[in-house]
């Protein structure tokens, strides 16, 4: 079961700091000269595999099976709706917390990059500056602006509100070209000006969620002057309409419900009024329906019984989803790599896999990420423990590859999944850390230990006293990292 609080954590996993170091105004609209459209196919990601019969109906139907459920129809519903359901319930309560401090349709930018006292996300990317904005589109489109850029990697990630991946725009998709681009909510109608790219969006809430590189403490004021040359403005008085329900938009942010409570089923009901799902995932709301879940609904207030039935259907698809282990592998050198992520289609217990523990996960050809919690020590594996001391060793032509606008990095977090203070204010290392040492054969090694290794010319990246764990971002990812020929080396034991 997952309770409210880890949920919370969770939910904003994908920042980097932004509540903490958000700016105190919006970024200003800046005038320029229409650059030339670019092809909206570069920038549209593609959606996941799409079946006729989801996984998930048959996986819910065997369960309840299996346990005895008195109602299989009701049973098996509610097991859909529990999974189907998260990554939305979740998704909501993420902009509720954040809109009702930031506004809607306002670009926030992180102002610093992410340190020991970033307790408010899991899992920080410390390589990045956050910009983020939840939009409410049924006023109209809104329209990000963005400079040409060079030398750095930036992303604009655009999410509906069932997590699906709709766009990127950045220097992977447009080239670093400048450009402004309109994203259109459901059914709207109208004219979108000349030389803006127009980007639909299924729901008529969304996340925009930007990254910005930041090549190390010197390069944070040139990644923030760049920042301020995003904006995010509506278009009005050029078309009208779109379809979904009122926004469910609270405030002050309610406490999200267990998703094993009836309140979860009440509140998923509301935002898929708000946020109507898409044609694909018929099969799945119609079982839904049958169980009397849905849009204005309220299961279990029609009796006790009726109650206790959800509940424990609930709790069996609680069951369910712990069993699940998603579409992750394990490299033959010890490190978990992430399933294909950013949008599922009808792989919905994936999509509920990474909503619990990375809202906001980017596509493959985005990034690739690699985590590892476990080293080698002779011919048994053994917990990392930042009392032992560890080493990474990358041969000269075997760091991570990337294309020319990515990076990689390998960011070290404790047990709680948060970066912890050291003498030498290091978090992560990467292609872009200065005064990186390298071998007389080119090798990079990277050793990990609570204390400053006594060698000189070591590449420390300090660890916690306790049991830490080690994530590797590749950014713009080449080809073999994508079908998965190339893996991180092993974590091998040194002390």
């Amino acid at each position: 079961m997952i309770d409210a609080k880890s949920q919370i954590g969770v939910a904003i996993v994908a920042f980097s700091v932004v509540l903490a170091g958000c700016s105190s105004t919006p970024s200003k609209p800046t005038s320029t000269t229409a650059p030339p459209s670019i092809p909206t196919g570069q920038l549209i990601q593609p959606p996941g595999p799409i079946s006729p019969h989801p996984a998930l109906l048959g996986e819910a139907g065997a369960a309840c099976k299996n346990a005895g459920a008195a109602d299989l129809t009701l049973c098996a519903g509610t097991v859909d709706a529990e999974i189907w359901g998260l990554p939305l319930v979740i998704m909501s309560h993420t902009r509720d917390i954040l809109a009702c401090q930031l506004g809607v349709n306002h670009l926030f930018n992180a102002s610093k990059l992410a340190g020991p006292n970033s307790t408010s996300v899991v899992a920080p990317d410390n390589n990045v500056l956050a910009s983020t904005a939840f939009l409410d589109l049924r006023a109209g489109p809104q329209l990000l602006s963005v400079p040409s850029v060079s030398g750095r990697y930036v992303s604009f990630q655009l999410l509906d509100m069932y997590t699906n991946t709709i766009a990127d725009v950045g220097v992977l998709t447009d080239g670093g070209r400048a450009g402004t681009y309109a994203f259109v909510g459901p059914g709207w109608h109208g004219t979108i000006p000349k030389g803006v790219t127009r980007i639909d969006v299924p729901t008529p809430d969304a996340w925009l969620l930007g990254r910005t590189q930041v090549n190390g403490p010197a390069d944070l004021a040139p990644a923030m002057a760049l920042q301020q040359k995003y904006s995010l403005t509506a278009l009005t008085g050029h078309g009208s309409g779109t379809t979904g329900g009122p926004s469910t938009l609270t405030c002050p942010a309610p406490a999200l419900p267990s998703p094993t409570s009836l309140g979860f089923l009440a509140e998923l009901g509301k935002d898929m009024a708000a946020d109507p799902p898409s044609a694909a995932d018929g099969p799945v709301v119609q079982a839904m329906a049958a169980a009397g879940i849905g849009p204005g609904r309220t299961p279990g207030g029609t009796g006790a019984g009726d109650a206790g039935e959800y509940l424990k259907a609930l709790g069996l698809g609680a069951s369910l989803f712990a069993g699940a282990v998603g579409g992750g592998s394990t490299t033959s050198t010890g490190w978990t790599r992430g399933a294909v992520v950013g949008s599922y289609g009808t792989d919905y217990v994936e999509r509920a896999l990474v909503a619990k523990v990375g809202l906001g996960a980017q596509v493959p050809a985005q990034a690739v990420y690699f985590d590892a919690g476990r080293a080698q020590s002779g011919t048994t594996t053994i917990r990392l423990v930042g009392s032992r001391s560890y080493e990474i060793r990358f041969p000269a032509q075997d760091v991570p590859p990337h294309g020319a606008d990515g990076f990689w990095s390998i960011t070290v977090y404790n047990a709680a999944r948060f970066l912890v203070a050291n003498p030498i204010d290091r978090y992560s290392i990467g292609d872009e850390t200065p005064g990186l040492v390298r071998g007389n054969d080119g090798s990079l090694t990277i050793v990990m230990s609570d204390t400053r290794p006594t060698e000189k010319g070591v590449n420390w990246l300090p660890a916690p006293a306790g049991a830490f764990s080690l994530t590797l971002r590749v950014y713009d990812p080449a080809e073999q990292v994508l079908d998965g020929s190339w893996s991180p080396p092993v974590i091998q034991a040194i002390g």
